[in-house]
């Protein structure tokens, strides 16, 4: 059972749905089709199982296969939910506006972050201009206990959700709290290696009217260009940025967050 599974059953959720998106996981863009022996070794299922699964994802359109191939990819049926899906998560112009100029003013790619359950990922990804970039997929999931954007959202978590990742990461709950205590009284995040070697961040919290976190605003790239001079600079035009977009909001995506 992967990890993904047993935290959806844990939840009450019905495992049969959870291990359909344990296969649907295995798909990116580095990773368009799979074989079924990939995805039965993804997915750490019996191989039984795997085909069962698909044969249904297959019939619904979500997963496709071409002919007797036993090769599969994301089937025709996502089309109509992709721009569904970019309406509704999109960021407001002005909130966009904000991202093209602080990466206009630091050069590094710049990332809008929010929660899901015990991840996070990019709603919103405004690439660096240097050959060398740091560039995440948007809507694919992080760890919450990693990097400059997970230690930031951590300030929001509940204590629940800090028990659950403190099982899962090893570090207690009261440890991760006092971390994002820190890091929010200081008004930003500030990372080297910590979710990938070799690749550093600056996080600040997108705050909502009434003083909650929504999101977090962070720029990244290789840690050999986030020198001290660089990064102090970095601080300034991150939190700066995120005190603008805190105040012209995050458009209508906010409703979700």
């Amino acid at each position: 059972m992967t990890q993904a599974t047993a935290a959806a059953v844990a939840d009450g959720g019905v495992r049969s749905v959870a291990r359909a998106f344990d296969l649907l996981n295995g798909f990116d863009a580095e990773h368009p089709v799979r074989t079924l022996r990939e995805l039965v070794d993804i997915s750490g299922l019996p191989k039984s199982t795997v085909v069962r699964l698909l044969g249904t994802l297959t019939s619904q359109g979500i997963i496709a296969s071409p002919g007797e191939s036993t090769s599969y990819s994301v089937g025709p049926s996502f089309l109509r939910w992709v721009k569904l899906a970019e309406a509704m998560w999109e960021i407001g112009p002005e909130a966009r506006q904000l991202m093209t100029a602080l990466r206009d003013r630091c050069g590094e790619t710049v990332n809008i972050y929010i929660r899901q359950d015990l991840h996070r990922l990019s709603i919103a990804q405004i690439e660096g201009t240097t050959t060398v970039r740091s560039v995440v997929q948007v809507g694919a999931r992080y760890p919450l206990t990693s990097g400059a954007a997970g230690r930031v959202l951590l300030a929001a978590c509940p204590d629940t959700i800090l028990a659950a990742l403190a099982e899962q990461s090893g570090v207690s709950a009261a440890d991760l709290r006092s971390r994002a205590a820190g890091d929010l009284e200081a008004g930003c995040a500030i990372t080297h290696g910590e979710r990938e070697l070799g690749a550093s961040a600056v996080a600040a919290p997108i705050l909502s009217a009434d003083g909650r976190v929504l999101a977090a605003l962070s720029i990244s790239g290789p840690t050999s260009r986030f020198t001290a001079d660089r990064v102090a600079r970095y601080v300034d035009a991150v939190t700066d940025t995120a005190r603008q977009i805190s105040a012209v909001g995050l458009g209508t995506v906010e409703a979700f967050l």
